[in-house]
């Protein structure tokens, strides 16, 4: 069964990235890669990495991404002109969103009873396990992110400035 939803995480994966890249407005680009990083978090859930799948949605979706949407948001990019979707077509896709979700809150309910089966020095992706690898072997990757994040920290920073001293207030 985890099968199935590895391969339909991943074609979700690939259909989001690809809206990333090709969509037009800045906004729906920043929306594509919210479905993607859910996507990759369900699909590290079905490779049974539970931390790594959680702190992902929890990072990325959870602060990474505001970060660009106040980013878009502060630029103010003017969408008039442009040809709105259908209201049809959110419904729908608000519809297959709710089932994916559903289906995913199956899966991690699926795996959480299965992992309640298997003794505790046996789980892969634990906090313990995840913890001596970041800090060991990955220490120099860890700590280049951390210093990315505070780079982009600044950025918004700088553009948030820009915006007000150029009068460009309410943006904001």
């Amino acid at each position: 069964m985890s099968f199935f939803f590895f391969f339909l995480f991943a074609a979700i994966l690939i259909a989001a990235s690809l809206a990333v890249v090709y969509a037009r407005n800045p906004l729906y680009n920043v929306l594509a890669l919210v479905v993607t990083i859910f996507a990759l978090s369900c699909l590290f859930v079905t490779l049974e990495a539970f931390f790594v799948g959680m702190i992902l949605l929890l990072v990325y979706a959870g602060a990474v991404l505001v970060f660009f949407l106040f980013v878009v948001i502060c630029l103010n990019l003017n969408t008039a002109g442009r040809q709105q979707a259908s209201p049809w077509l959110f419904q729908g896709l608000g519809t297959l969103a709710g089932m994916l979700f559903a289906g995913s809150f199956a899966l991690a309910l699926m795996s959480f009873f299965k992992a309640q089966a298997i003794p505790a020095s046996n789980l892969r992706g634990t906090i313990e396990a995840v913890g001596k690898i970041l800090f060991t072997d990955y220490l120099l990757p860890f700590e280049m992110t951390s210093l990315l994040l505070l780079v982009a920290v600044f950025g918004i920073v700088s553009l948030a400035q820009g915006a007000l001293s150029t009068g460009k207030d309410e943006a904001l």
